[in-house]
């Protein structure tokens, strides 16, 4: 385990790897490695439900694609706005003998264990309460199926709950990693992340229909079990306190507590053009996230490929991802997560916009999987430690939760409800084109998805051009440094 030292000395003999007043010999940085990626697997295996699970669960119970963008993207995306700000802005400035991350994800976990384990049981929820007097007669006149909005309510529940374990879990992993070893952590992270969704994808997503219920369950176990464990386990070190700007005196917000927070947050947050284009890359990148939810119908209802066969090949990307991962980890820390992204990003928009033209079937669709799926894994690593290397170490999180206010407002009132309204209203339409060497293709709606992702990932490799100007601009010396 790692040992707090009493003040920011050099490391003695034998401690190599300083992360703050933290100082790991070998063993106690592996240590705090196995259980911070243990988190990752449960962290991953809930993150994956939305888009793979859940979409295919609220199908078969008669959702309609507006409803569940809603449900999967707008949903999280609200809470995420509603949540992470300023919980991220109160734990940057939180001080405990457990340290300022570690007592939040100690008490959201057994709610957002109890949430997720309810959630397959909707259908039977909302029959009991159609059984319930005016309750019943009221769920009965609504235009939306009492099943689909007893989803929506238990998703609501468990998200907002999850959204501060995932803000405090990420702000964790920035305050006790080496930065000498971050991105080969980031990469081992993302390895055990990809094995959590080959376990989704080739194995649950067959069975989501059959056996929802064990999957929630199972997950909800070990939620409760990982996010306890490293609350016992990691320890964290002590912080300075943290600088505030002050209000001007003539705003009248001095004397104002919640208003003067609210100025500092705002002033600290959205004034620096190199956090407000970090902002804009990883806004794109996780709008696409969430559009993400529907490229699984594309091969199951417009290439004619069974659930399962969709769900193996899906899985495949994650295993290429656990060979490269480390090598990826390592170019990330050689390179920097600028130029890394800048070539996931390129690779994954060239996948997306060929996969709309050229995906005519089963081999194609494999092929289509690897190459995005790939770049992906590429892009979220790289995505991740771009935060990591531009936000400010004290200010973390609450630049985390700045970057989420505008993630949330995008995907919640732009990307999901426009992307849902679209592909309900585009229901029947197939034309088909003739393209030179493929031979014709079917434009169905779900086909459009890949030109969305691949329209999104390009902006995204734009904005990070724009990262990268303003990141040459506060060198000094020729090493960046983050402004306050």
């Amino acid at each position: 385990m790692p040992e707090i030292a009493a003040a920011p000395t050099p490391p003695p003999a034998g401690v190599l790897y300083p992360a703050g007043t933290l100082q790991y010999t070998a063993a106690g940085l592996r240590r705090v490695f196995a259980w911070l990626l243990a988190g990752e697997v449960v962290f991953t295996l809930i993150d994956q439900l939305e888009p793979k699970v859940l979409p295919i669960l609220l199908k078969v119970h008669g959702a309609t694609d507006q409803q569940i963008a809603i449900i999967v993207g707008s949903i999280n995306a609200v809470m995420q706005l509603l949540i992470m700000p300023p919980l991220g802005y109160v734990s940057d400035r939180t001080r405990t003998r457990w340290g300022r991350r570690i007592p939040y994800i100690f008490w959201v976990t057994p709610f957002a264990t109890l949430f997720l384990a309810v959630t397959p049981f909707a259908p039977e929820i909302a029959r009991w309460a159609l059984g319930e007097g005016g309750v019943g007669a009221w769920l009965r006149g609504l235009s939306i199926p009492p099943v689909v909005l007893c989803f929506g309510a238990l998703v609501v529940a468990y998200r907002a709950v999850q959204t501060a374990t995932n803000c405090m879990f990420f702000g964790l992993l920035r305050d006790v990693i080496p930065d000498t070893h971050m991105g080969r952590f980031l990469a081992l992270f993302r390895v055990v992340g990809a094995a959590s969704t080959f376990i989704i994808t080739y194995w649950l997503i067959g069975r989501t229909a059959t056996h929802s219920r064990e999957i929630f369950i199972g997950i909800a176990a070990l939620n409760l079990v990982g996010f306890l464990a490293i609350c016992w386990f990691v320890r964290e070190g002590e912080y300075p306190a943290v600088p505030d700007k002050v209000a001007p005196a003539r705003s009248g917000l001095g004397g104002v507590p919640g208003l003067r927070a609210t100025w500092n947050f705002l002033a600290e947050s959205f004034s620096e053009p190199v956090y407000l284009w970090t902002y804009f890359v990883r806004t794109c990148n996780y709008a696409a996230l969430a559009l993400s939810s529907f490229i699984i119908f594309f091969p199951q209802q417009e290439l004619g490929l069974g659930l399962d066969r969709v769900g193996k090949h899906l899985s495949w990307p994650s295993v290429v991802w656990v060979v490269i991962a480390y090598p990826v980890g390592r170019l990330v820390d050689a390179w920097g997560s600028i130029r890394v992204l800048y070539h996931g990003l390129i690779l994954i928009t060239a996948g997306y916009v060929a996969s709309f033209f050229l995906v005519v079937g089963d081999t194609t669709f494999f092929f289509s999987a690897l190459v995005t799926g790939v770049g992906f894994w590429i892009v979220m690593l790289a995505q991740l430690k771009l935060a990591q290397e531009i936000y400010h170490p004290a200010r973390y999180s609450q630049l985390a939760g700045a970057n989420t206010i505008v993630i949330s407002v995008v995907v919640a009132l732009v990307v999901s409800p426009a992307a849902g309204w679209v592909l309900d209203a585009l229901k029947g339409w197939h034309p088909t084109m003739a393209l030179p060497g493929v031979g014709p293709i079917e434009l169905g709606p779900y086909r459009l998805v890949n030109l969305m992702l691949g329209g999104l990932y390009g902006l995204a490799w734009l904005g990070l051009l724009r990262v990268q100007h303003h990141w040459r601009r506060h060198q000094v010396a020729g090493r960046y440094v983050a402004p306050l």
